[in-house]
């Protein structure tokens, strides 16, 4: 017992020690990881009308794919945590589920499998997650929780059984798909030759009691073949359907030639990030891990075991083996396969080497793997140490960032660090700009490369439009002369570090008061009549048309919507006669003096069928489902708004019904405001 005490007390050490480089440092500097906090940030704060820039530039991708479950963990952890903070916690969960689903798994074949357990820890920190492929990530610890309950539960498994393992087989698919299709492809093996096995060592030891009792024999070690068959057709039916799926994708695969191959294989580069300081050590475990390969051999030979259950895993990894080395490097939408696949291949060995050898064999692999295990936690605690502050000097920008506001970002050489060189692997400063678009609300980070991809849940909806137009520019990374004279004419240097330039786009210093008019009593008043561009505009008002962009001191539209206008009848006036529209929601900014306003909206249907309008004030809901009813009736709506950030800005949206109500249109409509001031 107290052995075993030993043993757990260790493992918990080693936990608690991996998790350490998470919260010591301020940044994990992995590539892709930004981005995933972006996104889920995006996803979490969608639905709120007053981010109207996100609402305008990106849309939701709601369909069932893998990579949902990492966004919703994340977008679940923003509603407790800060961004930064919320990635710590993720990777917490993360890289602690990781060692202790894989004890799991080999405990699940072994009751000693605590002397390979420490290879759970030596892969803790892997390529993959330092690429940011959290999804991934989550999902090899769903793998190997999988794997193990229906190993512990094979050979009589029951409903509640099916339940609980449908459950974790729906979450690896839901965290990537290589990791579900290995874990469907490993089940399958396990049970093929699990079941068939003794089903052909059943008729082999009753090949000479006549041809009914070898066919019993057959048969009852196939019937739970059968029934594995069986309930495994919904999980192969979603595992085809998604190959059949990338099939229509049409992008073909690109191979890995063989020099990488073996240079990944030998290296084992699954878990070699920053430097190759990491392959020097992975040498010294593949010879370790041949010994074990040598001793379980011999051992079984000693003791004439010719055959066992634990084969299968041998099988498994061969398999995998293969797998890797003919594998493209992409098929359909995925990418990096052979690194993924390579990922498992040791892995799933461990469990095939005997555990239940010479005493001095299992403490003398327990305590190399524990070096190894320290030695990488060493080093890797170090490259983040050296990247994180570096990670840091990338984002000290991020504080000056506004709201409602959009960026993009540009860079010769992503892979520099200056504390190592080229980085050879990952690239921890090319997504890292995504922070950027965490520290303010309703910021549009237009490089987010996740938009790009319908596997993921955010997807552009008007990103390309505001190329040129972008509020801020981050530069990275470029050398001390460089004069970015293409930005100088309309960008102001804001803020600047050894490797970071953050612009941005001139603003005028105070609201242009020219296109206000005066009324008799000194008060100040603006007016704004909607309309296609070849309208009458109505006398001592302002022509706005649907793509008249937003001038800063002036006045327009921040967002891409509306897309669309409406010419009215001739017996209205000429101020109601025209409007604007759209489904999408439409943000109208006004730059003027602070102080108190009247605000008059004003609304006409020309159409068959009336509108419901929703109306935002600088984030503040003025206007809550107005009916405009159709039949050309003018609608007015006034309210009084204290201004204290020289802005006025006004967001239109429709209600959030798929299908409209009966005589009502699902778009809304916009026919013009006037400002007026209030005087005290």
């Amino acid at each position: 017992m107290s052995k075993l005490m030993n043993w757990k007390s260790l493992f918990l050490f080693l936990l608690i020690l991996h998790l350490l480089p998470l919260w010591i440092f301020t940044y994990f500097p992995s590539q892709d990881g930004p981005s995933h906090i972006y996104n889920a940030l995006v996803l979490k704060e969608y639905h709120k009308h007053e981010n109207y820039m996100v609402r305008d530039v990106w849309k939701l991708n709601i369909t069932i794919f893998p990579n949902w479950l990492a966004h919703l963990v994340l977008a679940a952890l923003l509603y407790v945590f800060p961004p930064v903070i919320a990635d710590k916690v993720f990777l917490t969960v993360a890289v602690g589920l990781f060692p202790v689903s894989f004890f799991y798994f080999l405990d699940s074949v072994h009751k000693r499998g605590y002397v390979f357990a420490w290879l759970g820890f030596i892969f803790t920190y892997n390529y993959l997650l330092f690429m940011g492929f959290y999804s991934f990530v989550l999902s090899t610890s769903l793998f190997f929780f999988s794997f193990g309950y229906w190993w512990r539960h094979k050979d009589d498994i029951k409903v509640n059984h099916l339940i609980v393992l449908y459950i974790l087989v729906l979450l690896t698919y839901l965290s990537h798909i290589a990791s579900y299709g290995l874990l469907v492809l490993a089940l399958s093996l396990a049970a093929g030759c699990h079941w068939g096995g003794a089903a052909i060592a059943g008729a082999w030891f009753s090949r000479k009691t006549g041809l009914a009792r070898i066919t019993g024999q057959i048969w009852a070690g196939l019937k739970p073949l059968v029934w594995f068959g069986l309930y495994m057709i919904p999980i192969y039916f979603v595992l085809v359907d998604y190959y059949l799926d990338s099939l229509r994708d049409g992008q073909g695969g690109r191979y890995r030639d063989i020099e990488w191959i073996k240079d990944y294989f030998w290296g084992v580069k699954s878990i070699v990030y920053f430097t190759d300081w990491h392959i020097k050590v992975n040498h010294v475990l593949l010879v370790i891990l041949g010994l074990a390969v040598v001793a379980t051999i011999v051992y079984r030979i000693v003791r004439r075991q010719w055959i066992r259950n634990s084969d299968v895993f041998l099988v498994i990894s061969a398999v995998f083996t293969i797998m890797f080395i003919n594998a493209p490097w992409g098929f359909g939408p995925g990418g990096w396969i052979n690194d993924r696949i390579h990922f498992y291949i040791l892995l799933m060995l461990a469990p095939w080497l005997v555990v239940d050898m010479w005493k001095w064999f299992r403490h003398g692999f327990s305590a190399a793997l524990i070096v190894i295990c320290l030695m990488h936690l060493g080093r890797t605690t170090y490259e983040i140490a050296r990247i994180s502050p570096e990670v840091a000097e990338l984002v000290s920008g991020g504080h000056l960032i506004e709201p409602h506001t959009t960026y993009s970002m540009r860079g010769p050489h992503w892979h520099k660090s200056d504390a190592f060189g080229d980085i050879k692997y990952v690239t921890p400063f090319y997504h890292g700009t995504a922070l950027y678009g965490v520290y303010a609300d309703d910021v549009c980070h237009l490089a987010n490369y996740e938009a790009n991809h319908d596997y993921f849940p955010i997807n552009r909806l008007h990103q390309s439009t505001y190329g040129g137009r972008e509020d801020y520019v981050v530069a990275w990374s470029y050398p001390p002369g460089e004069k970015f004279d293409d930005l100088m004419r309309d960008f102001d240097l804001i803020h600047q570090t050894k490797n970071l330039k953050l612009f941005q786009r001139k603003k005028a210093e105070t609201p242009d008061l020219s296109i206000w008019s005066e009324t008799a009593d000194s008060r100040r008043v603006i007016r704004f009549d909607m309309q296609p561009p070849d309208a009458q505009t109505a006398e001592g008002y302002h022509a706005v048309h649907k793509d008249l962009g937003y001038v800063s001191g002036r006045f327009g539209w921040k967002t891409q919507s509306p897309n669309n206008h409406h010419g009215g009848t001739a017996e209205l006036p000429s101020d109601y006669r025209d409007s604007v529209w759209d489904r999408h929601d439409a943000a109208f900014k006004l730059d003027l003096p602070n102080g108190n306003y009247r605000v008059t909206n004003f609304f006409c249907s020309a159409e068959d069928k009336g509108h419901q309008v929703n109306l935002l004030a600088n984030g503040k809901r003025m206007i809550k489902k107005l009916i405009i009813p159709a039949g050309n009736e003018i609608v007015e709506h006034a309210y009084e708004i204290d201004v204290t950030d020289a802005h006025l800005t006004q967001v239109i949206f429709r209600p959030n019904e798929r299908v409209p109500k009966a005589g009502m249109h699902n778009h809304w409509v916009w026919n013009g405001f006037t400002v007026e001031q209030i005087l005290d």
